[in-house]
């Protein structure tokens, strides 16, 4: 994809882009020794008010691989840990999001080694999360969804940072299951909170999470993209069909209707095909 074409879909994002990346094995010709494979990455964006998926093939996972849609961004950027998304969290003009269902997992994962801690705070996450299901099924609005958090969100978060704040002193070693769950949670407590903050924003970023699960099934399949290039289109394709599953699209009917009429579509209405703006059948020639 293009600079511009990139810089085009960052505005797109608009609002809020989690943002999550995941391995993908590519065969390289250009390796003269050792083994033909490459290990690149698959990065994915998306924006859950609109429902966009982008996804974009990069050789490595540093800065200098996300900074192609990232280093102009402006706006919410909601991601995982990874040092890469805090530093482009920390730009101008970007308020950085922390995914609340990895700090979570830390807990779960800590629930061998201490129970009693671990399960204190997966009450008080199941709680927040039992929030955002009634609001989910409620089909609240963005304000109605903030109303709903500031009343009864805010209290259980704060809550769960007092405790651990608490719990931290009392530990002899943050190496430890439960003492990174602390520690994750502590450095991360403003960003975890933002949600608490604006309606439309998610606790987690789980959606785009579930977007990137075709790639992990693909490396089981099709094991590799033959190429580079291969690999950004396959990029193309999961955008496109992640898109068409965020708006109920059925993936046959689309790509069938738009093979059969890209040969006479206009040109100048080339956007109409897309999933987002896709009207079925009924789109007139």
């Amino acid at each position: 994809m293009s600079g511009d074409a990139q810089v085009r879909f960052c505005e797109r994002l608009g609002l809020k882009c989690p943002c999550l990346l995941d391995r993908i094995d590519v065969l390289d010709s250009e390796k003269v020794k050792g083994k033909k494979s490459h290990l690149g990455w698959m990065w994915s964006y998306c924006n859950p008010v609109d429902r966009l998926v982008f996804f974009e093939y990069h050789k490595g996972r540093g800065n200098k691989d996300a900074r192609p849609v990232l280093q102009n961004y402006k706006g919410y950027l909601h991601s995982d840990g990874f040092s890469v998304y805090k530093h482009f969290g920390s730009q101008s003009g970007v308020t950085h999001i922390c995914c609340n269902a990895h700090a979570r997992r830390k807990f779960h994962e800590a629930k061998l080694t201490d129970r009693s801690r671990a399960e204190h705070a997966l009450m008080l996450y199941s709680s927040l999360y039992g929030i955002e299901s009634y609001c989910k099924e409620q089909n609240l609005s963005f304000d109605q969804r903030f109303k709903i958090r500031q009343e009864k969100s805010v209290p259980i978060f704060d809550e769960l940072a007092g405790w651990v704040k608490e719990q931290i002193p009392r530990l002899t070693t943050l190496r430890s299951p439960i003492g990174k769950a602390l520690a994750y949670f502590s450095e991360r407590e403003k960003q975890l909170g933002m949600f608490l903050h604006d309606g439309m924003l998610l606790m987690d970023t789980n959606l785009i999470e579930n977007a990137i699960r075709p790639i992990a099934l693909g490396r089981n399949n099709f094991l590799f993209a033959g190429s580079h290039d291969a690999a950004q289109n396959a990029a193309i394709i999961y955008s496109l069909l992640a898109t068409c599953k965020l708006h109920d699209v059925n993936a046959y009917d689309w790509l069938k209707y738009v093979l059969t009429a890209m040969p006479t579509f206009p040109a100048s209405r080339i956007k109409e095909l897309l999933p987002h703006n896709w009207k079925g059948s009924t789109i007139e020639l």
